[in-house]
């Protein structure tokens, strides 16, 4: 039996406090940046797949990822229009049902009339939405990912931030709350020095012989100019040779040093061509590390090679399945145990 109602009865969710930095997200789009499109997508994109695989949307690292609410900083809340299977992952951002507060990493029945509220983040920049079924919106170019500058994806397409007052379509909840949680030590760990991996860039071995020491010797800040297009560092500038450079592709995780002498590393929304020197790439698990420093923390990067790096890469989602894994195991369970007492 679908625990899930039919689409024609959709509902969903009132937003009755948004901003900007609430959009709609999934896994991000590809194949066009050579027509300018950027890949988009949850920058914390092992959160976004956690609370999918939470509220039942099971999900595999190689695959796509249903899509899910981002929400930056927090400030936002939604009242349900009908009954809606709801898990909240990613920065510890204060979590209220009806005014009494509820815990993340964990599933929240909402009945209708009640009043999700997310506060400001105590740690960490993003936190990610889902719903059972999760939020349908028309794809672009295989997405629903919303970039803002190119406007495209979205609820209906436009490449628009969540406003309030938007009805948020997504399916009813039929079932009582199956309670699949996942334990305190698996949620999201910020750290406000954050030591982060760096692989050589393109043009490392032209710029200044001191840079490659300079780099890893040197803590940086993330400043408020940060946002899903780049995480802008400030500190002690670098130092930075003079180069004529023709623009070129650019990929998640680059590092460019612009004049000023201080890193650029591009994010979910980059532009899809730059003329900085590049000094390194970060991987998409060190984007995801970075992209959750709050305005005012710190990094220190260190060197990593190309083997270590993929190694390194490859168990990260290897330890992300086993979670994935894990979370499928407990709806089968509690499936199990609910046809049993049908």
């Amino acid at each position: 039996m679908s625990v899930l109602a039919n689409p024609s009865e959709q509902q969903g969710l009132w937003v009755l406090q948004s901003h900007s930095g609430v959009q709609l997200q999934d896994a991000g789009r590809f194949g066009g940046a050579s027509a300018g499109l950027t890949q988009g997508g949850a920058v914390d994109l092992t959160a976004a797949r956690l609370a999918n695989a939470l509220v039942g949307n099971h999900n595999h690292v190689g695959s796509t990822c249903p899509a899910v609410i981002e929400i930056t900083l927090g400030a936002v809340a939604f009242r349900a229009e009908q009954p809606v299977l709801v898990a909240l992952t990613g920065a510890a951002m204060p979590l209220l049902v009806n005014s009494q507060p509820v815990q993340r990493y964990r599933t929240l029945l909402l009945q209708p009339g009640d009043l999700l509220e997310i506060g400001y983040s105590r740690a960490g920049a993003r936190a990610y939405l889902a719903v059972a079924g999760g939020f349908p919106a028309p794809a672009i170019c295989g997405s629903v990912a919303t970039v803002l500058r190119e406007k495209v994806g979205g609820p209906d397409g436009q490449g628009k931030a969540i406003s309030a007052g938007t009805l948020l379509s997504c399916a009813a909840w039929q079932r009582p709350d199956p309670q699949i949680s996942l334990p305190y030590q698996q949620h999201y760990r910020h750290q406000s020095i954050r030591a982060i991996p760096v692989i050589a860039g393109a043009q490392l071995e032209d710029l200044d012989p001191q840079l490659p020491q300079l780099l890893t010797q040197r803590l940086f800040r993330v400043t408020a100019r940060s946002d899903r297009m780049g995480m802008q560092l400030g500190g002690e500038p670098l130092p930075v040779t003079a180069q004529q450079l023709y623009s070129e592709g650019i990929c998640l995780g680059a590092m460019q040093l612009p004049p000023n002498g201080l890193p650029i590393v591009m994010l979910n929304d980059h532009q899809t061509i730059g003329g900085y020197p590049k000094t390194g790439a970060l991987t998409r698990g060190a984007c995801e590390c970075l992209g959750q420093l709050m305005t005012g923390n710190f990094v220190r990067f260190y060197w990593l090679d190309v083997a270590d790096a993929v190694l390194q890469e490859r168990q990260r989602l290897y330890l992300l399945q086993q979670q994935l894994d894990a979370i499928a195991a407990d709806w089968q369970q509690g499936q199990t145990r609910g046809d049993d007492n049908e």
